[in-house]
């Protein structure tokens, strides 16, 4: 089958990436790099009008929609689990373990990066506020046999990842910190 959005063939892999980033990209509207309940409704009610339907999804709908999406369970919708969906319903050619594949990350700090990020956003808002910093950093001294860092070790090393100066650590960011950094 032949997928197109505009001129371009939805066949293959990178395609089907470049649906899931479009998708993305239209519907995290706070582009705080999670599709929450609030961005889902757009989501539900633009499907139903590509049909020419009408449809006010309930709270139901809501989590049914967003659990489908979330494809690794972590209770966020993020680019993987878009992207994940697009290239197991425009790539059906592609294997589970392919498609795991292409979604996994070259550099393997990444993944190490991902994991130690979920662990610390406790509050599932896909950024690091100060207090959730404060908590990796204390482990991550404790670990170290150092003592606990210091509410200016702690500024220090926001100040230095925090690249677009919010105050809040993203995913993104973290992943180019770690990288840079080890």
């Amino acid at each position: 089958m032949d997928y197109r959005i505009g001129s371009a063939s939805m066949s293959d892999l990178e395609s089907a990436k470049l649906v899931a980033k479009k998708l993305f990209e239209t519907y995290d509207r706070d582009r705080n790099g999670v599709i929450d309940t609030t961005e889902t409704i757009p989501m539900i009610v633009d499907a139903y009008k590509s049909f020419n339907r009408s449809f006010q999804p309930t709270r139901g709908d809501i989590d049914s929609y967003s659990k489908v999406m979330d494809r690794n369970g972590d209770g966020k919708v993020t680019y993987q689990d878009i992207e994940e969906l697009c290239i197991k319903y425009l790539c059906p050619q592609y294997s589970q373990q392919q498609r795991q594949q292409a979604n996994k990350p070259q550099d393997p700090r990444i993944e190490v990066a991902r994991r130690v990020f979920r662990k610390y956003d406790t509050d599932n808002s896909g950024y690091l506020n100060l207090q959730e910093i404060q908590k990796m950093m204390a482990e991550a001294y404790r670990s170290m046999g150092l003592s606990q860092p210091t509410y200016k070790d702690v500024q220090a090393w926001l100040d230095v990842a925090d690249t677009n100066k919010d105050g809040f650590i993203s995913l993104q960011e973290f992943e180019q910190f770690v990288q840079k950094s080890l």
